[in-house]
């Protein structure tokens, strides 16, 4: 969820190089620091999925994992070119929905290891913006009848955003995944529980 959480950070710096400011040095030398600090994290966060790969006996998950980690070296280098845009957060969210792919694929051949397994997968593919397993597109709720929730005249729902970094127009918008506590979080491993306080903590720091 790390990786989450450095996506939402892009949009911040985007903005910080665009505003319009006298001292135009000053914001771009911010906009070099924070761009090297992501790109470093990137790093640690490449580091962490080779030690995961070193863990795994199944092939096609160790496969899976290596696509995440090339993923991630792209992404790294486009932060260390100081790329805080669509194509680095489009990087961003590959390495995403390839993890997601990884942890699907590794549930599959454990043979689903419990409710933990499933919580995880099920809170990562919200956070994608996918909905919940068992709701299908055009399935949640609208604000106006159409033939299918969400296909009214407005055509909203309360699906989760899309994956824009939490944009809109030049504001950036707090994005948060509620902790998870009491019965909700008795199923989430202590791994997943770790990275979701994280990205509470970094979407913290942007809304302010």
């Amino acid at each position: 969820m790390k990786t989450i959480a450095l996506i939402f950070s892009l949009p911040a710096l985007v903005l910080s190089a665009e505003e319009p400011d006298a001292d135009v040095g000053a914001k771009m030398a911010e906009h070099q620091e924070g761009s090297n600090k992501l790109s470093e994290r990137q790093d640690e966060l490449a580091a962490d999925v080779q030690q995961l790969i070193i863990e795994q006996t199944n092939a096609k998950v160790i496969e899976l994992l290596e696509g995440v980690e090339d993923a991630m070296d792209e992404a790294s280098g486009l932060l260390l070119d100081r790329n805080t845009g669509g194509e680095t957060i489009a990087a961003e969210t590959d390495v995403i929905e390839r993890i997601f792919e990884a942890a699907k694929e590794r549930q599959k051949q454990s043979g689903g290891e419990g409710k933990a397994s499933g919580a995880m997968l099920d809170m990562m593919q919200e956070m994608m913006g996918q909905g919940k397993p068992e709701e299908k597109p055009g399935d949640q709720k609208g604000q106006q009848p159409g033939d299918k929730g969400g296909e009214g005249q407005t055509g909203d729902s309360d699906s989760a955003n899309s994956k824009d970094g939490g944009t809109s127009g030049t504001k950036v918008e707090e994005r948060r995944v509620p902790k998870a506590s009491g019965k909700a979080g008795e199923g989430i491993p202590r791994e997943f529980q770790d990275a979701l306080d994280a990205y509470n903590r970094d979407a913290e720091k942007l809304a302010k």
